[in-house]
């Protein structure tokens, strides 16, 4: 039996992130207007009405620097900013699914929207390729900027992560403003992160040497056996997933899949899935617990969600030293009334 873990990480991507303007200087009005309207659904107003719409907008950090500042804040208001931050360090390093960060104002920001770029959405019905993740610090502030701001395009299928508190109740508000449907994509779940892996006890493994790298086949199984799966969609996101996020399986001594777990632009644990013929044999914790110092030794935070029901998951979590948080988190799919999935 073996155990790889996919490193492909290093091999997408440039070494910054992209740039598509430079950050012009904050009295350049005309300059700002132009770098707004490229990444905003409608054009910007004229002069007149410029320093009002200001208000109305997000800040779209680019900069590594900035970048590099926005984590370390994020990782004061851990476990709330888990996903943003999580995203923010795949942005940090290659960003491999082509995300971007947006503040409401800074340096002093209160919320923070984690999105795909535009130019990467190529399907207004596929959720899968249109992921948000939201951290906010005042509810008030939360409604407007969803209610108003232009950060998020309503008349795309989505899917928002969000935690506990005043996140979902605003969430639901605005679906019924914007006439969205507004469903769990996933049973609510418990937070459970790890914020030193390099601690556990390392299970024996060794890298397989004969593994073939057959994507196609592994997402296929992959999508088959997560509940949340099964379409077309679903199985491209699970191939993106293989290709370029760290990711761990395991083999028998044939070379045939045992079990695997990924990890997904958010740099969360996901997927994870032992086949029933190979379980309550420890082939899980080793999976994890292989992948966690990987994530981690890359700059990514450990964690992971499991649904309140799934007690095996939560032993299994706690008996690698996760630390376990009293917040749910929702997997919640958004999607325009008048389209489907």
């Amino acid at each position: 039996m073996s155990v790889n873990w996919n490193k492909k990480l290093e091999k997408t991507g440039g070494n910054k992130v992209t740039r598509r303007v430079t950050e012009p200087p904050s009295t350049d009005l005309s300059f700002i207007r132009h770098i707004l309207e490229l990444h905003l659904l409608s054009p910007v107003p004229h002069q007149s009405d410029f320093s009002v719409f200001l208000r109305f907008t997000m800040i779209l950090l680019e900069s590594m620097k900035k970048l590099s500042v926005l984590a370390h804040l994020l990782q004061r208001d851990l476990p709330h900013s888990i996903t943003v931050y999580g995203g923010l360090q795949h942005i940090r390093n290659n960003n491999p699914f082509n995300m971007e960060v947006c503040v409401d104002s800074w340096p002093d920001f209160r919320t923070v929207v984690l999105r795909r770029q535009r130019q990467f959405i190529t399907d207004d019905n596929d959720a899968f390729s249109n992921p948000y993740a939201i951290f906010a610090k005042e509810p008030e502030q939360l409604k407007r900027m969803l209610l108003e701001f232009k950060v998020i395009d309503w008349k795309q299928s989505l899917l928002l992560y969000c935690i506990s508190g005043f996140t979902f109740d605003i969430l639901k508000e605005v679906a019924d403003a914007k006439d969205l449907t507004l469903e769990n994509f996933t049973m609510p779940s418990k937070i459970f992160i790890h914020h030193n892996p390099e601690i556990i006890e390392d299970g024996w493994f060794h890298k397989s040497s004969k593994l073939s790298s057959d994507t196609t086949f592994l997402a296929e199984l992959i999508n088959k056996n997560t509940k949340y799966c099964g379409s077309e969609q679903s199985l491209n996101y699970i191939k993106k997933c293989i290709e370029l996020l760290p990711s761990a399986y395991i083999l028998d001594d044939e070379g045939h899949f045992m079990g695997w777990c990924l990890t997904d632009e958010l740099s969360t644990f996901r997927m994870g899935y032992i086949l029933p013929e190979f379980r309550n044999k420890g082939y899980m914790k080793r999976l994890v617990t292989n992948l966690a110092k990987l994530i981690h030794q890359r700059g990514h935070p450990a964690y992971t969600f499991v649904t309140k029901s799934n007690t095996i998951s939560q032993l299994l979590c706690k008996s690698l030293g996760m630390t376990e948080y009293p917040h749910t988190y929702y997997y919640l799919k958004m999607t325009p009334r008048k389209s489907r999935l």
